[in-house]
């Protein structure tokens, strides 16, 4: 800080959180700074396609002895993992049963067609064997673009995430804190989220949540990566793809940096600079490091950030919902399935046989749903504020039915049960 003899300054030396750095300036952040991963980078890799995985980890080795990831990122990793792979796999059979449904209903129209036209035996067999060579045509593809899924998870040789993840981060990853400093970790984190300071103040509600660091995880991460950066006296570049405020400066859709709060706590604390960047900046900044990356990985990554932002149901999530659901015995997974096979509505009296059932007993219907979607939401497999995924109808004050969002009617998908067998 430049001071004046009358203790005047410049306008950045009390503000240095609003003092946007130059581009020169973030390319030396990135080939200076301690660079630290959160959780959300290292399980998007399940979600990229193979080749923008193969960029980002490039990238990443690039970096060389400077990454580093906190202990409660790595705990969040293991804790996620499954539930990631879940939803990868649900998405593919989702798409498979549609092709499916497709298969059987144009092959069944065929036959049909051919029995009123009085069509040649050869050539209702020839349609429909172009219509199946058409559909196993898909079936490939869709194969083909799927990432693999491992047969044994965590069995060297047949994960090829965390085979790289173990190369990669061998050393990197940072010390469990001792009980005591635990503790005052969650205590702080928990202050400030009751507080609405950042980080991570959004993720307050998770303090109802089985998890032991309730809704201090965002601070925990924090707290250790500007101790690591603090420790080794360099810049701290943070890589997240949390987007959501209780990080982020931002301005509309704009990300203009890091809170300005958060900027300010590390220089104070440490005399250094915070940067923050998201997985598809870093990857935009790759030639900093003298990195080639393609420009369909970027494109993947924005695909990706994107359908995260959306506030939807997504396949993963709804696919959790309803696991718990038939885990606790709920006839609200049946409900759930039959709405999703009827358009996104079920009838109260599809429901409930009986016409004694009392309105309190209705209402009270969608409670296990809601309650599992709020620790999903803890758990940041579902977005905050999504739409719920069970909504009671009224009339007369009375409930008639239930509905459902659109993205779950459509990630549920059909029943191969409601389809006809193949025809005669």
């Amino acid at each position: 800080m430049v001071e004046q003899a009358d203790g005047s300054s410049g306008i950045y030396d009390a503000f240095p959180g609003y003092r946007r750095p130059a581009e020169d300036e973030v390319a030396e952040a990135l080939r200076s700074a301690l660079v630290v991963v959160d959780a959300n980078v290292l399980l998007n890799l399940y979600r990229y396609t193979e080749s923008t995985r193969d960029d980002l980890l490039g990238l990443l080795r690039g970096v060389g002895d400077r990454l580093w990831v906190p202990h409660q990122v790595m705990r969040e990793f293991w804790r996620n993992r499954l539930t990631v792979l879940a939803g990868r796999a649900a998405a593919t059979d989702q798409v498979l049963t549609a092709l499916a449904k497709q298969q059987r209903a144009a092959d069944d129209a065929l036959h049909q067609w051919a029995k009123t036209t009085a069509l040649a035996d050869a050539v209702r067999d020839d349609l429909r064997g172009k219509v199946a060579a058409l559909h196993q045509e898909l079936v490939v593809a869709i194969g083909s673009h799927t990432p693999p899924s491992p047969d044994s998870p965590g069995v060297p040789g047949r994960e090829p995430v965390l085979d790289q993840l173990e190369a990669l981060l061998r050393g990197k990853v940072g010390a469990q804190p001792d009980h005591s400093q635990w503790k005052a970790f969650v205590q702080e984190g928990r202050r400030r989220a009751a507080a609405k300071e950042p980080p991570g103040y959004l993720d307050a509600g998770k303090d109802d949540s089985a998890l032991p660091e309730g809704s201090a995880g965002d601070y925990l991460v924090w707290a250790q990566a500007t101790q690591e950066a603090a420790r080794r006296d360099t810049d701290l570049l943070f890589v997240t793809g949390d987007e959501k405020e209780d990080w982020w400066w931002r301005y509309r859709s704009d990300f203009l940096g890091p809170r300005v709060e958060l900027v300010e706590e590390f220089a104070a604390a440490s005399g250094k600079r915070l940067y923050m960047m998201r997985p598809v900046d870093l990857l935009r900044r790759a030639s900093a490091l003298e990195v080639s990356v393609r420009t369909e990985s970027v494109n993947d990554v924005a695909r990706v950030s994107e359908s995260q932002e959306t506030s939807l149901w997504s396949v993963e999530g709804v696919a959790e919902l309803l696991r718990h659901l038939d885990f606790e015995e709920r006839p609200q997974a049946e409900a759930i399935r039959r709405a999703a096979r009827q358009g996104g509505f079920i009838n109260v009296k599809s429901i409930y046989s009986s016409d004694t059932i009392d309105e309190q007993t209705r209402q009270s219907f969608t409670s296990p749903v809601e309650r599992i979607t709020r620790m999903l939401q803890s758990r940041d497999v579902v977005a905050r504020d999504v739409e719920p995924a069970l909504s009671a109808v009224l009339s007369d004050s009375e409930v008639v039915g239930f509905t459902i969002p659109r993205e779950v009617v459509v990630a549920i998908g059909p029943d191969p049960a409601d389809e006809d067998g193949d025809p005669a």
